[in-house]
């Protein structure tokens, strides 16, 4: 069988989109819809069925895309699987989808890490996705080789493994007018707060990781910047929940002071997530071996 038609399937499988396809394999839409064709003639099966403004593949269209993908990866990539990487040479760039606190904590360790064992290979870290499904095309298609999130994808072909913990804490001015040397649950619902507003699980990272309900909160400003949240309150008398390593990070020299929250939170997990694609590449082992390694410190 032609490995174009397979290659065409595999596409329309994971983009759910004949133009979606035609866009990422650089060819015409029509190019596309003959390449399904020719698949429908060899296995006797329409493979798709029209749904509303998508399509949706039939139960022998999914059976096959399980049976050819990790065959048509190793076909693929084979060249690049078989290489064995040597990082003291290689110039390879490895794509990063990260969030600006997360590259803020992680980064410098990791390029110090790179500069010490592979000093010819490049981190390329400008994608950021708000949006999960771009997030997981992204990783699909190979646009990106490994995303770093506080929420695991959980959907079949993805792997996870946490990196670390932060532990949650409260930060205000050293000249907040009432809060002094301890915050009461009272006092903490009673003040105003800055909002830490990067979402997780379509939920504020509080009440993601609250054990109980709590109260709703008096919110005054909002950014998805935790450092732009933590120079605020050094400058009001607002309340900012934080990352306990940002806030430490930050308070000695903008005279801020530190409280554990007043009542009972989970610490905030950080993942490395790839796509299953990706297992045989001992080049990408290498990297997420690094980045564990990189990370030590932020277990510790």
């Amino acid at each position: 069988m032609d490995l174009n038609l397979l290659k065409t399937f595999d596409v329309v499988m994971k983009t759910r989109s004949v133009n979606l396809a035609a866009e990422n394999l650089n060819v015409s839409a029509p190019a596309v819809s003959h390449a399904l064709n020719r698949l429908r003639e060899q296995y006797q099966d329409p493979l798709f069925i029209r749904q509303g403004r998508g399509i949706t593949p039939t139960t022998l269209a999914i059976e096959l895309h399980a049976e050819i993908q990790q065959p048509l990866n190793l076909l693929l990539n084979g060249a690049k699987s078989r290489q064995q990487f040597n990082p003291q040479t290689s110039q390879r760039t490895f794509r990063l989808s990260s969030h600006k606190d997360l590259d803020v904590m992680i980064l410098p360790r990791l390029l110090a890490y790179r500069d010490q064992h592979a000093p010819a290979v490049k981190l390329s870290t400008d994608f950021e996705h708000a949006d999960e499904a771009q997030r997981q095309a992204d990783l699909r298609m190979r646009r990106v080789d490994l995303i770093l999130a506080t929420v695991p994808l959980d959907e079949h072909g993805y792997h996870n493994e946490r990196l670390f913990e932060q532990p949650l804490v409260v930060v205000c001015s050293q000249n907040h007018p009432r809060i002094k040397n301890t915050l009461s649950h009272k006092q903490f619902f009673a003040e105003r707060h800055l909002l830490w507003g990067t979402q997780r699980l379509n939920q504020d990272i509080i009440d993601s990781l609250a054990i109980e309900q709590q109260p709703s909160r008096d919110i005054v400003y909002k950014t998805d910047s935790i450092c732009n949240a933590i120079m605020m309150a050094a400058q009001t008398d607002w309340l900012c929940v934080t990352g306990k390593w940002h806030a430490e990070f930050l308070a000695s020299n903008h005279n801020l002071n530190l409280f554990p929250l007043p009542f009972e939170l989970k610490p905030l997990p950080v993942y490395m997530t790839w796509h299953q694609s990706q297992h045989q590449d001992s080049g990408h082992q290498w990297l997420k071996q690094s980045l564990f390694c990189a990370t030590q410190t932020l277990r510790d």
